[in-house]
C-alpha cells in the first residue's frame, strides 16, 4: 500500500511538472525562450555555474555536522560523492528511491549506522535548510516594501530565528549545540544560489528590481515540493512575476529554465560515482 501511495504521489508531481511547463510554453514559445538562452553571455554563465556548484558543496558540508553529532564519521570526499548520488536519485528516478532514502540505505548497509539516527540527521539538515530559506524570503522582500512594512518584515525575520532555535531546542536537543553553526551554512547556500540567479539573469540580459526575481527564485524552492525536481514550478512563477511586476517574461522562463537545466548537469555527475565504488577505501 505504502509503494502504491508512493507511486501515486511521485505521478502527481510529474503530471503538475508537466502541466507547469505547458501552460508556460503555451504563453512564452519555447524558441524564443531558447534563443534568448543560446545568445547568453557565457561568462556570466560560467560564474553561475560554478557558484551553484560551490552551493552544493556548502550543503553537504552542513549534513557532516549533523553525522558527527551522532558520531557518524564521513570523510568530506566521500560525503560530496554520495551527494551528487543523491542529487542524481532525486533529478532523475522518478519513483525510485530518492536521494535521502538512498544515502540512508548505503550509510547503514556500509557502517551499520542506525537508521533511526541517520532519517533524523538528514531530516534535521533539511529543515535547519528550509528555515534558512524563509528568513531570506523576509529578509529580501524588505527591498519590494514601503518602510512601515520594511520593518515588520525585519521582525518576522528576527522572531523566525529566534523561534527556529527554539524549535530544535524543543523537539530535536540533540542538534541544538549545532543549530547557528547549520543555519549559517544554510545561509550560505542560499547566497549562493542566489548569486547564481544573479548571474544567469546578467548573462540573458539587462533587468531592473532584482530583488523580486531573488525572493521569487526562493519562493520555488519551497514551492518545488509539489512538482518533480522543482521542474515547472520556477518557470511557471517567474512567469508569473514578470506578469506582475511587468517585466519581460521570456527572459524571466529563459533564467528559470537555465537554473533547471544547470542543476540536471551537475546532478548527471552521480552517475558517475553511482557506477563506482563510492566506499573503496576507509571512508572514516
Amino acid at each position: 500500500m505504502k509503494k502504491v501511495k508512493k507511486i501515486g504521489i511521485t505521478l502527481l508531481k510529474i503530471g503538475v511538472s508537466f502541466l507547469l511547463l505547458y501552460w508556460v510554453f503555451k504563453k512564452i514559445p519555447f524558441r524564443e525562450v531558447w534563443g534568448l538562452i543560446v545568445e547568453s553571455n557565457y561568462v556570466y554563465l560560467a560564474l553561475a555555474l560554478v557558484t551553484f556548484v560551490l552551493s552544493q558543496v556548502v550543503s553537504s558540508l552542513r549534513l557532516v555536522q549533523f553525522l558527527e553529532v551522532q558520531e557518524y564519521h564521513l570523510s568530506k570526499i566521500t560525503n560530496w560523492k554520495l551527494y551528487l548520488i543523491g542529487m542524481f536519485y532525486n533529478f532523475f528516478i522518478p519513483g525510485g528511491i530518492g536521494g535521502d532514502a538512498y544515502k540512508i540505505y548505503i550509510l547503514n548497509k556500509k557502517f551499520q549506522w542506525n537508521v533511526k539516527k541517520l532519517t533524523s540527521a538528514i531530516f534535521c539538515d533539511r529543515l535547519v535548510g528550509l528555515m534558512a530559506i524563509v528568513v531570506l524570503i523576509q529578509i529580501f522582500a524588505i527591498a519590494l516594501f514601503e518602510t512601515p512594512w520594511k520593518w515588520a518584515l525585519l521582525g518576522t525575520a528576527f522572531i523566525s530565528v529566534v523561534g527556529g532555535f527554539f524549535f530544535f531546542k524543543l523537539f530535536f536537543k540533540t542538534y541544538q549545540s549545532i543549530f547557528t553553526k547549520t543555519f549559517l551554512y544554510s545561509i550560505g547556500v542560499q547566497l549562493l544560489q542566489v548569486f547564481s540567479v544573479f548571474c544567469i539573469l546578467k548573462a540573458i540580459a539587462p533587468i531592473d528590481s532584482v530583488w523580486i526575481y531573488l525572493v521569487v527564485f526562493l519562493l520555488s524552492a519551497i514551492l518545488s515540493l509539489i512538482s518533480f525536481s522543482g521542474i515547472g514550478v520556477r518557470e511557471w512563477l517567474f512567469m508569473k512575476a514578470a506578469v506582475l511586476y511587468h517585466f519581460d517574461p521570456q527572459i524571466s522562463v529563459s533564467a528559470a529554465l537555465v537554473f533547471t537545466i544547470m542543476t540536471a548537469f551537475v546532478s548527471l555527475f552521480g552517475i558517475w560515482y553511482q557506477n563506482r565504488k563510492v566506499f573503496d577505501t576507509d571512508s572514516r
